[in-house]
């Protein structure tokens, strides 16, 4: 089993990069990681996700083992298992983002998916339906504007053989019905969508690259966010998307607190 890694010469800490170094820093930090998760997730558990993780995206062992448990924990906060365990497409964590600037490794980055917004938006129970609509060139659909200013769209002929390529998007429409009977809609173009694809960290790779109409999807939910009935959690997720969360307990630098658990210890024996 890995040990927590001890500073090196030159003061800078050697790079951590087994399960074991990943497992010693969960079990050492075992007490307040547990007070973040307020019973939503176990250390056991969260190391089965980060075992999952791991074996689906190898090169998450080249980022720091911090970043890495803190996109976890991130998940089990939101209640939303990150892609590469569950294949849902609600959260990922990706092996790439900003560099440790004491070991020089990457930080492991985590981005919502648009089903995770979707989840996160209709858990305030004030949301009937959330709909996301991408629209491509030949979908016959066509888009208008209502007396009050309000879009909304219109399905034509449907064609069978309609080419929904990400180069064919044309338009993503959201249109959001509330219980109290009052709803949002709104809509983003190809351009605005690129524009905001330009301005995103992960923008030339992960989602953006494998999965360009999810992204678009969610870009929408994103802006409509500010308008519609979410908590506060959800307000912030949406805000923090793309960016390596900050547990300032997991930093190496201090000392390991708690005991280690004889459940823990056995499943790295």
């Amino acid at each position: 089993m890995g040990a927590l890694a001890t500073t090196a010469k030159n003061n800078e800490l050697t790079t951590m990069n087994t399960m074991g170094d990943i497992h010693a820093l969960i079990r050492g930090r075992r007490a307040q990681i547990e007070s973040v998760m307020s019973g939503v997730l176990t250390p056991e558990r969260l190391y089965s996700l980060l075992q999952s993780a791991v074996s689906h995206e190898p090169k998450l062992l080249q980022c720091t083992p911090e970043s890495i448990v803190a996109c976890c924990m991130k998940c089990a906060v939101l209640g939303l298992e990150p892609s590469n365990v569950d294949g849902l497409g609600k959260a990922y964590i990706l092996p790439y983002g900003n560099k440790n600037y004491q070991t020089g490794q990457v930080e492991a980055t985590f981005i919502l998916g648009y089903k995770g917004m979707i989840e996160l938006a209709r858990r305030s129970g004030e949301i009937k339906s959330l709909n996301v609509t991408p629209v491509f060139e030949d979908d016959g659909i066509k888009l208008f504007m209502d007396e009050a200013g309000q879009p909304y769209i219109k399905a034509g002929e449907v064609n069978p053989l309609a080419n929904h390529t990400p180069d064919k998007l044309m338009f993503v429409f959201l249109n959001a019905e509330f219980t109290n009977g009052g709803h949002y809609r709104t809509y983003m173009t190809r351009a605005e969508i690129d524009a905001a694809k330009k301005r995103s960290s992960a923008g030339d790779r992960g989602p953006w690259k494998t999965d360009y109409v999810a992204m678009a999807r969610k870009t929408v939910v994103r802006r409509a966010f500010p308008y519609l009935p979410v908590s506060t959690e959800a307000q912030s997720a949406a805000v923090e998307d793309e960016t390596t969360p900050h547990f300032d307990f997991l930093d190496r630098n201090t000392t390991p607190v708690g005991e280690p658990s004889d459940v823990m210890q056995e499943a790295t024996a």
